[in-house]
C-alpha cells in the first residue's frame, strides 16, 4: 500500500494544533511514510521539527468568497493542488476550521481532525454541523469525541486518537538553554478567554506564595491581564515572557505547571510537562486534563479558592503531584493508531 500522507493546516504559527501536526508528521516519517504539509492561510512557521518537512503553500486569495460557498468553490482546486504537489497522497488529514471548510468537500481520502470541543468553541453551529458531518473525524481526546457524538449525528465514523508526544524531541529541546528565572510556576498558553488567565492570576494572588509565576504566550487579552496583575500589585511576581518558539526549557525547569482553563481539547502542554517530569495541576475542565492527570491534581473549573489551595499544596510539595506520562500518549503509539484507522 502506498505510504503517502498530506497534512493540511492554515499555518504553523505556535499553538497546540500546529505543534501536534509537526509531531504527527514526524511519527509518520518514522513509520516509513512520505509526509507533505500544506498551509492554507499563511506561509508562517514558528515551530521546530525533527525532520526537514516538505511544506507547500496553497496561495489562493479566497477571502472575498462568502464562507457559505467557499468550500464548494475551492475544494476541487485544493484537491488538484494536493494531488500535484504531494504526489497524490493516499490520505489527507485536515486541521482547523479554515482548512476543514474546504476539505469537507474533498474527493480525496480525507479525515478531519477535531482539536477542541465544538460545542464550546463555535457560534455558527449550523455551518459547523454542515462541515463536520461530511467526512470521518478524528478527535484528540475522548472528551472531544463524546462532545462531537452528542451534538452531531454523522453517518461517518468518529475516532479518538490522543495528541502525540515526541518525548525524545521535547527533552532534546528542553536543554537548549536555561531560563534566568528560578523556582517558578509556569503557564503556557495563548491569552484568550478559554485559558482563564484571570482565574490563574487571582488564585496565584490568593495563594500568597512568593515563587514567581511565568506566563508564556501571546494573544488579544494580554493587556487586560497585565492590568489585572498591576491592580493586584503583582508586577514584581508575575512575568509575561511572551511567545516562546521553544517553551520546553521553561517547562523543564519550572517547579510546577498550572492550567486554569474553562475547557480544552486535549491539553497538550500537560503531557509535554509530564514528558519533562514537571508536576502539573489543572482545572478539571472538559476535556483532556482528567484523561491525563490523577484526581488529586485537579480542581473544579472557575473556583479561585480551591485552585489557590492546590497551588499552595503543590508548591510546598511538588513531588507529590508528579505523574508519569502514560505510554498511550507517546508518538509511536498514537501514530500506529492513525495507521490502524487508515488501514481500516
Amino acid at each position: 500500500m502506498k505510504k503517502n500522507v498530506a497534512i493540511v493546516i492554515p499555518t504553523l504559527q505556535g499553538n497546540g494544533a500546529e505543534r501536534m501536526v509537526l509531531t504527527l508528521a514526524e511519527g509518520f516519517i518514522q513509520q516509513g511514510y512520505t509526509v507533505n504539509i500544506v498551509l492554507t492561510l499563511k506561509r508562517s512557521i514558528e515551530l521546530k521539527s525533527n525532520s526537514q518537512l516538505k511544506i507547500h503553500y496553497f496561495k489562493k486569495y479566497y477571502r472575498w468568497i462568502p464562507k457559505i460557498i467557499r468550500g464548494i468553490f475551492l475544494a476541487p482546486i485544493l484537491d488538484k493542488f494536493i494531488v500535484n504537489r504531494c504526489d497524490n497522497p493516499n490520505l489527507v488529514l485536515s486541521n482547523l476550521l479554515p482548512s476543514d471548510r474546504m476539505l469537507c468537500y474533498s474527493k480525496l481520502n480525507t479525515y478531519l481532525i477535531i482539536h477542541n470541543m465544538i460545542s464550546k468553541q463555535n457560534n455558527n453551529f449550523a455551518e459547523v454541523r454542515n462541515i463536520y458531518t461530511k467526512k470521518p473525524v478524528i478527535c484528540v481526546s475522548q472528551g472531544v469525541k463524546t462532545d462531537f457524538d452528542r451534538f452531531f449525528n454523522s453517518r461517518f465514523p468518529s475516532y479518538c486518537v490522543y495528541n502525540p508526544i515526541d518525548v525524545d524531541f521535547i527533552n532534546q529541546e528542553s536543554i537548549e538553554f536555561k531560563p534566568k528565572y528560578h523556582d517558578y510556576l509556569v503557564h503556557v498558553g495563548k491569552f484568550k478567554k478559554q485559558k482563564r488567565h484571570d482565574i490563574l492570576i487571582k488564585a496565584y494572588h490568593q495563594s500568597g506564595i512568593e515563587n514567581p509565576l511565568i506566563l508564556i504566550g501571546k494573544g488579544h487579552l494580554k493587556e487586560k491581564y497585565k492590568k489585572l496583575v498591576n491592580n493586584l500589585d503583582l508586577n514584581e511576581k508575575v512575568i509575561f515572557a511572551g511567545f516562546q518558539p521553544n517553551p520546553y526549557p521553561f517547562i523543564k525547569y519550572a517547579r510546577l505547571m498550572v492550567l486554569s482553563s474553562d475547557f480544552e481539547g486535549f491539553g497538550m502542554v500537560i503531557t509535554e510537562a509530564l514528558a519533562l517530569k514537571t508536576p502539573v495541576i489543572s482545572t478539571d475542565c472538559p476535556s483532556g486534563p482528567s484523561e491525563i492527570l490523577p484526581r488529586d491534581n485537579l480542581v473544579p473549573v472557575n473556583d479561585i479558592e480551591k485552585l489557590a489551595q492546590l497551588i499552595q499544596q503543590a508548591n510546598n510539595n511538588p513531588l507529590i503531584f508528579s505523574h508519569p506520562l502514560n505510554e498511550k500518549f507517546h508518538l509511536d503509539s498514537t501514530t500506529k493508531k492513525y495507521i490502524d484507522i487508515i488501514n481500516g
